[in-house]
């Protein structure tokens, strides 16, 4: 049964208020407004039993909230109870006292806990929201948000948009297979990351690109940047299928002082880029205003 530790709780009760009928005299409740807090806070305690019910997952903090409730329901059933007969099993005792105590401990501890699990569902949905899967490096949209974000360069300040491309990256699937060029990815992306500056920005563009956010360079600055960088990756090699690849990038540069659509700054390192693959490949291309 769904809510089997639920019913048989409800069960418990509802033999007990049987039981007092017949053992002790009824009288109607005097004070209705006590009755009615009373009679709220028991059915808001069985409303947390049954609504935390997916909450099976995380038992610690499913049987924190469950226990919690559950006291604190019986400490409520024992004061509404003493509404309804004239002598009370709890009257000369602190018992109803020390469950409601001792359940709302539980249940500030299990809603502590499950606050924290919720931050930290949070924080790993956000992160997997911003980062490519394969690369680990952010994707298209975290760094869209980051570049026209709070990490926007100033005006005035000189910045430089950097798009890398893998060099015959299909012919490196084609010829090796896809495992192999998922490798080739990851090496390269973990092989940028490891060259980039605090200030620098880095995302998978798409596909084989990778695009780099340059802050506070000069035009000079950010083609010896995309140079280095050709000539680190250029060195590196990859073991697939008992074979040793090699590969190169051709990289585009836009460089400017002012803010401009992100978007038209990026199709001028496209441009850039693809004059860097008309020239040959495996070489740097700065954008020029024509």
């Amino acid at each position: 049964m769904k809510y089997k530790t639920q019913f048989s709780i409800l069960m418990l009760y509802f033999l007990a208020f049987i039981y007092q009928l017949n053992v002790y005299a009824f009288s109607w409740p005097q004070d209705l407004v006590e009755l009615t807090a009373e009679l709220l806070m028991f059915i808001a305690c069985f409303t947390v039993m049954y609504y935390i019910n997916p909450l099976k997952i995380f038992p610690k903090v499913y049987w924190l909230l469950l226990c919690g409730s559950a006291f604190y329901s019986m400490s409520a059933f024992m004061d509404l109870t003493e509404e309804f007969f004239v002598q009370s099993t709890v009257s000369e005792s602190n018992l109803d006292d020390f469950l409601k105590t001792f359940g709302f401990i539980l249940l500030s501890i299990g809603i502590h806990r499950w606050m924290n699990l919720h931050t930290e569902f949070i924080s790993e949905l956000k992160v997997k929201a911003e980062t490519d899967q394969l690369t680990g490096l952010l994707n298209r949209r975290a760094f869209i948000e980051n570049v026209t974000g709070e990490f926007a360069p100033k005006d005035g300040e000189g910045r430089a948009l950097l798009l890398l491309d893998i060099d015959h990256f299909k012919a490196i699937n084609d010829n090796y297979g896809h495992a192999c060029g998922d490798q080739v990815l990851s090496t390269v992306a973990n092989a940028l990351k490891s060259q980039t500056r605090s200030d620098d920005i880095l995302a998978r563009w798409g596909g084989e690109e990778f695009l780099f956010s340059l802050a506070d360079v000069t035009s000079d600055e950010a083609i010896n940047i995309a140079d280095a960088l050709r000539l680190y990756i250029q060195q590196l090699s990859f073991e697939c299928n008992n074979k040793t690849i090699i590969c190169t990038v051709s990289v585009g540069i836009y460089h400017g002082y002012y803010t401009r659509c992100l978007e038209q700054d990026v199709d001028c390192a496209d441009q850039a880029l693809y004059q860097a693959k008309a020239n040959g490949r495996n070489c740097v291309v700065l954008y020029q205003a024509q």
